[in-house]
């Protein structure tokens, strides 16, 4: 089994943007024995696929219809499908390509686009993808021209094209609003990411939030659609899953990162939560 490779964006090269935007399908085709294999970034990606299609996010194929953009998180597992036309436009870009000009605005749209909250895409009416097109060339041509302010250009219009899909991500994913509650569930979603390595109780989360453990169930229920609970077994479950992808990590190794003592407890725990053990999921994916 091949470990799940981890890309990056122009690494510790701080003169560099730290944004690319290339057309999808040359991309994908110079690159078809990486891309068509599972794999993670350290950055985000928005990929736009102008025709319909299929593909690979955290374990779960998805069928697309055509002007569909995907909004891919960092460190989030995925792949292209091989089968699909993948014609588009894929965008690449690190935190510090935003917080460069708007530092504001990366928490906003951690909170708004890149959260995996209610699916990770955006289905784009015909005017608006004409809108984005028009946006998508201008970026490129200063990408290819590099005159005289071209980064700021690129930035001020790549935000003019985030900001468009946030307003249509709002409208499509159901409960999708900053609101206090929406952005109280993302920073559960965060704070247990950043915990995975520990079992806290729903009242030990609701204290680190300034929240009472009722409210962190009502507002998880409403916009998660689940309980607490369930969200921390099913982060754990997926951080699981992708480290199990990695041949070099032990089930020992991968237990221990989510705060499980001995391997024989985290083996239960994923078999209760999927169906088969550790070792059957690495298999499945040989």
């Amino acid at each position: 089994m091949e470990s799940i490779k981890k890309y990056d964006l122009h690494k510790y090269d701080h003169s560099k943007l730290h944004f690319e935007l290339n057309h999808a399908w040359p991309y994908f085709d110079k690159n078809r024995a990486k891309a068509t294999k599972p794999h993670r970034h350290s950055f985000f990606q928005v990929i736009w696929f102008k025709q319909s299609g299929r593909h690979y996010i955290d374990y779960e194929v998805i069928n697309h219809p055509a002007n569909t953009v995907f909004l891919i998180n960092k460190n989030q597992v995925h792949h292209f499908c091989s089968d699909s036309v993948n014609e588009g436009y894929l965008f690449h870009f690190n935190e510090i390509f935003i917080m460069k000009y708007a530092p504001d605005l990366l928490e906003r749209f951690s909170v708004s686009l890149f959260n995996e909250i209610g699916g990770n895409q955006v289905l784009l009416p015909e005017e608006e993808s004409t809108k984005l097109e028009a946006i998508t060339t201008f970026i490129l041509s200063e990408l290819e021209s590099k005159d005289f302010f071209y980064n700021d250009l690129v930035f001020y219009h790549f935000q003019t094209l985030l900001l468009n899909l946030e307003r249509h991500r709002k409208k499509q994913v159901a409960d999708f609003e900053l609101s206090p509650d929406y952005s109280l569930a993302v920073a559960y979603k965060k704070l247990v990411i950043a915990q995975l390595d520990k079992f806290h109780s729903i009242d030990q989360y609701a204290n680190e939030l300034n929240i009472g453990s009722k409210k962190l169930i009502r507002v998880c229920k409403k916009i998660l659609l689940d309980t607490p609970a369930n969200i921390v077994k099913q982060l754990k479950i997926l951080e699981a899953k992708r480290m199990l992808s990695n041949q070099k990590v032990s089930i020992k190794e991968v237990g221990y990162a989510l705060g499980f003592d001995q391997s024989t407890y985290f083996t239960k725990y994923f078999k209760k939560e999927t169906g088969i053990t550790p070792k059957e999921f690495q298999r499945s994916i040989l």
